[in-house]
């Protein structure tokens, strides 16, 4: 390293790193790239590289700063001479994985990962593999060990040939798992318990059964909770590549005792992974059989944290595990949850319940969901109240509106609520109207909603207003609506505004211009829409005039060249000269541009 040839932005780089000021170390190694473009991709890999291993070792930089390094190495392949040279990055980010800090550690890891997977498995093989294994076995310290948990997977997927394994891949796999994985240091199991399930995606099968499952075991019955509570997160991960008989085995001996466990973090542990190694594993009627087990016990448990984590999975493990349990076991415990003192949990508790309809089907979910959701729609707290009103596409995409008892119960709430006081409310309640209209049809959109259509298009929040017509919009598109619904329902609603003596009313005829001029014939916008929104380019309040200018451009495009021509055209060049600076700020970018 003192041998390094001198360059001037290697020294402004070491002058810079001098300082005592953290935010300006940062602020340079931001600049890194800049300064490897300087010195060339050779300077760099013989001198920056180097300089930067060396500091690292010596401890010369503060962890802020240390991070930045790891990150911006990550994507420094090409400052190096590409990926034929990229392993030469390795040094600096292999020295920063035997940090103290584990921010440090972790974005080293992420880097090496980064890079890693761009090269061939000759390079991976030849210089990150025996870097792997190096950090794997130093013992003096516990860091190194934590972060080579993080890159066995891509060393072992590097040393496969073809489907078999190779001495090196074996070395691999017993390293991790007879080795870190059982390592007297709980930071270095636990680091292993995190890292399982990114192995057990690339170990071969034969591995699988011989190294991981026994760590997956050991690691499960863990002597410290933290190691058990992320050796439960990779285990859908490992039921994915074992066996069904196996899979109910895991279930069964370890998977049971981690749900009976005496720490409720390993039981919330559980709650938390169950949907998944219940998608992994429900295709063994055995697996199903004590997986329906293990999850009423999970919602049974005695602390209500526990019970709330269940059900907060309710909707998928009732995807896995049928309709017969998800309608005895799984709804009553979750409709009862719902309804839960603290209100945050009610939130999801409440959209948990609304996406059972699909697994439960639409005879249950018309028996026992349909009762409860006017309920949960009375709640006292309006996140709830919009949790359900945002799943009601979804239940209707199971239960559909052609039948009358539907239609009766479910249309008179959505009734009620589109005129709820509370604006978003009535807000969400607006956002279905494309869905709703898609099942009902035309007529019995017409017979049900139609007259809701001026209640959203004069509300007081501006929002509701102009989502309304973007709303509309969206309808006309739905077969058997189209244009001539349009101009029927909605353009009379827009032409009545236009007198309104409050200019926020008028302003929705504004919106019409700008939001349907492409669904609507250019015979209605040139008869009946454009001449007014004309006028109101003249209205005596300035908002209400920018507004117009904007709606008159966005319609342009689609109006014939004449109306452009001997009408829209002149109008904004009129508004080019309006005494208000903004109106006319907006017609001159409008005009410009129309070109």
């Amino acid at each position: 390293f003192g041998s390094m040839e001198k360059s001037e932005p290697l020294d402004f780089l070491i002058e810079e790193l001098s300082s005592e000021n953290a935010q300006q170390c940062v602020t340079c190694i931001s600049r890194l790239r800049v300064i490897a473009l300087a010195l060339g991709q050779a300077k760099t890999r013989s001198d920056l590289i180097p300089y930067l291993t060396h500091e690292i070792e010596q401890d010369k930089f503060t962890d802020e700063v240390q991070v930045s390094i790891a990150e911006v190495l990550g994507s420094f392949v090409e400052f190096v001479g590409g990926v034929a040279d990229a392993h030469c990055l390795f040094p600096p980010l292999v020295a920063l994985c035997s940090v103290e800090e584990s921010t440090v550690r972790d974005q080293a890891v992420a880097s090496i990962n980064q890079v890693g997977k761009q090269l061939s498995n000759a390079q991976v093989q030849g210089h990150l593999v025996p870097t792997v294994l190096k950090l794997a076995r130093t013992s003096d310290w516990f860091t190194p060990r934590v972060s080579a948990c993080g890159l066995f997977a891509l060393a072992y997927k590097a040393s496969v040939d073809g489907v078999n394994d190779t001495a090196q891949g074996k070395e691999l796999s017993e390293t991790f798992c007879k080795s870190l994985g059982i390592d007297d240091s709980p930071m270095v199991r636990r680091a292993a318990a995190i890292r399982l399930s990114e192995l057990a995606k690339e170990l071969s099968a034969a591995l699988i059964e011989e190294d991981l499952l026994p760590l997956h075991r050991t690691l499960l019955a863990d002597e410290q909770e933290s190691v058990r509570v992320n050796a439960l997160r990779g285990c859908a991960s490992v039921c994915s590549r074992i066996s069904a008989p196996t899979q109910r085995e895991l279930l069964e001996k370890d998977f049971k005792k981690c749900v009976q466990d005496k720490s409720w973090r390993v039981r919330i542990a559980c709650a938390e992974v169950i949907s998944d190694v219940a998608k992994v594993c429900s295709g063994s009627p055995e697996c199903a059989s004590s997986l329906q087990g293990l999850y009423e016990s999970l919602q049974l448990d005695h602390e209500p944290e526990v019970r709330v984590a269940a059900a907060l999975k309710a909707a998928g493990v009732a995807e896995s595990l049928g309709a017969e349990f998800s309608k005895d076991t799984i709804f009553p415990v979750v409709s009862g949850l719902a309804r839960d003192p603290n209100a945050a949990s009610r939130v999801e508790l409440a959209t948990v319940l609304m996406n059972l309809a699909k697994p439960i089907g639409k005879e249950a979910a018309l028996t026992l969901l349909l009762p409860v959701i006017p309920l949960l729609t009375e709640d006292e707290n309006t996140n709830v109240r919009l949790a359900v009103i945002n799943c009601f596409d979804s239940f209707i995409g199971v239960v559909g509106l052609s039948e009358e008892r539907e239609q009766e119960s479910l249309l008179r709430l959505i009734k009620s609520l589109a005129s709820d006081k509370n604006w978003r409310v009535r807000h969400a309640i607006l956002l279905l109207l494309p869905v709703l209209a898609q099942e009902l049809g035309l007529d019995g959109f017409a017979k049900h909603l139609g007259q809701s259509l001026e209640t959203h298009a004069t509300d007081h929040y501006a929002l509701i207003r102009e989502d309304f017509v973007k709303r509309m919009a969206m309808v006309s598109y739905i077969p058997g609506f189209g244009a001539s619904w349009l101009e029927t329902n909605v353009v009379k609603i827009l032409i009545a505004r236009a007198k309104d003596k409050n200019y926020q009313m008028r302003s929705v005829l504004l919106l019409g211009v700008e939001h349907l001029h492409a669904a609507l014939s250019q015979e209605v916008m040139a008869n009946d829409l454009i001449p007014l929104a004309v006028e109101m380019a003249t209205d005596k309040v300035p908002n209400l005039r920018i507004q117009a200018v904007r709606s008159l451009a966005a319609a342009a495009p689609s109006m014939p060249e004449h109306l452009n021509n001997t009408v829209i055209l002149p109008k904004l060049r009129d508004q080019t000269e309006d005494e208000d600076m903004d109106v006319k700020f907006f017609a001159e970018e409008a005009l410009s541009a129309l070109g």
